[in-house]
């Protein structure tokens, strides 16, 4: 059954078809093959979606990053950074970078980060002699970071999946976000260094103070979702209500560029996304359920545990236990991460998460982290290491979206991706091998 799954599966993605589909076509084959009623258990799998109260979630952060996407926020936010480091001769990579962590940890989602952000800064950079290719990879890989900065709906898949707290999953990513988003501006710095680029004005007093209170509010909804997750006043889900709410206060009251008319543009927006997001779940929770009744998770932790114990056997048997086990541990672990990197490259993080979640969950439990702060160590690692593949080509989602943005070639950008590349898998190695960056935050919590 297992082995009908995967081929099937392996063969759908290879034609093209998309990954939803790929998994409910594969999925309903093998029960087919293992006479299965798929029709039964394909409602019963689906409806178990109405359950997960933190999915609710979803389709409010949705909504609320489309009320702050037409409310200007974008401008308001690159204003502000622009003001304070924008005249230095990195400001400009810099702005780009920090405003793209900051409309992120708004919209929650990659996709919507770069065309906001990249729409104004990759002109921007190309006018003040930086190249347009480099513009456009630096908006591309910025834009990755509003996928760990909460709210992000990536963490929030994976932590109703895998039963984690959202909450904590949330404040992990923080850290983790920024050390991104700085490695980035540092490597900007040794890549720029031969363009010839022109600085910014620097910002007078007025400009500062204008820039400050323009983007006021919305700095103030980062700060209450941080607060309120941080200090436990509410949950994640509810955390994303008070987004709806405050976003549409922002919108039609205080920046006043929200009107009715545009409602309804909004909603149907916010409605198609939640949809199709809704809809690639229920496949998922379906191919999930037929990989489990298959064992194909413990086959391939069986495989994985098998293959690292070999390798620590090379090392020698005079190892003590605790060396031998921790030795092990980091084995599955790199083996792991070289797996995401390359699923990364051909499915996008979103599927991707949805399809190796219930792969990975029991290696999470071979190697003893599958509870508290270590869960929410596996979860940082894992969806971060799949974040990386939305700038890796052939499939980065998010490298396309700037591609189009930035009306470049990926050819063209793709040598700048491979630099910032480096400097992501290394955050993503400390992410690995340091938990701190992602636990110290979530061990703060009430």
């Amino acid at each position: 059954m297992g082995t009908v799954l995967i081929i099937v599966f392996l063969i759908l993605i290879f034609l093209d078809v998309p990954v939803s589909f790929s998994m409910l076509i594969s999925s309903l084959a093998a029960l087919l093959f293992e006479g299965v009623n798929p029709i039964m258990v394909g409602l019963e799998t689906t409806r178990s979606l109405s359950t997960f109260y933190s999915f609710l979630a979803v389709p409010f952060f949705i909504l609320a990053g489309e009320l702050m996407n037409f409310g200007g926020l974008s401008e308001r936010l690159i204003r502000l950074v622009k003001a304070f480091i924008g005249h230095h001769r990195i400001g400009l990579p810099a702005v780009t970078t920090v405003s793209s962590q900051m409309f992120g940890a708004v919209s929650g989602a990659s996709a919507a980060t770069v065309a906001a952000i990249g729409g104004i800064m990759i002109p921007t950079l190309e006018k003040n002699g930086y190249s347009r290719a480099f513009a456009t990879a630096l908006t591309a890989c910025s834009g990755t970071t509003g996928a760990l900065i909460p709210p992000s709906i990536l963490l929030l898949i994976y932590g109703t999946l895998a039963n984690v707290s959202i909450e904590k999953l949330f404040i992990a990513g923080i850290v983790p976000g920024i050390l991104v988003g700085l490695g980035l501006i540092l490597i900007s710095v040794l890549m720029t260094k031969k363009m010839d680029i022109v600085k910014e004005k620097k910002a007078d007093f007025e400009e500062i103070r204008k820039s400050v209170i323009g983007s006021f509010f919305p700095i103030l909804l980062v700060l209450i979702i941080f607060v309120g997750i941080m200090g436990g006043v509410f949950t994640a889900t509810e955390a994303s209500a008070v987004a709806v709410v405050y976003a549409g206060v922002v919108g039609f009251f205080v920046f006043r560029k929200l009107r009715i008319k545009d409602l309804p543009e909004i909603l149907v927006s916010s409605a198609k996304t939640t949809a199709a997001l809704s809809f690639l779940i229920a496949c998922a929770s379906l191919f999930a359920w037929t990989l489990a009744i298959g064992k194909v998770p413990e086959t391939l932790t069986e495989g994985l545990l098998g293959l690292s114990d070999q390798v620590v056997s090379l090392f020698g048997s005079d190892l003590s236990p605790e060396t031998a086990l921790k030795a092990r541990k980091i084995v599955i672990l790199v083996f792991l991460n070289i797996t995401l990197l390359l699923l990364g490259m051909f499915i996008d993080a979103g599927p991707g998460l949805l399809i190796v979640v219930p792969v990975v969950i029991p290696i999470s439990h071979a190697m003893g982290m599958d509870t508290g702060l270590d869960a929410v160590h596996f979860g940082i690692l894992v969806v971060s290491n799949m974040i990386i593949g939305l700038v890796t080509p052939p499939v980065g989602s998010t490298l396309f979206v700037a591609s189009a943005v930035g009306k470049t070639s990926i050819a063209k950008i793709t040598p700048f991706i491979l630099k910032f590349l480096v400097v992501m898998l290394f955050i993503q190695l400390l992410i690995t091998y340091y938990p701190p960056v992602s636990t110290f935050l979530p061990s703060l919590m009430n």
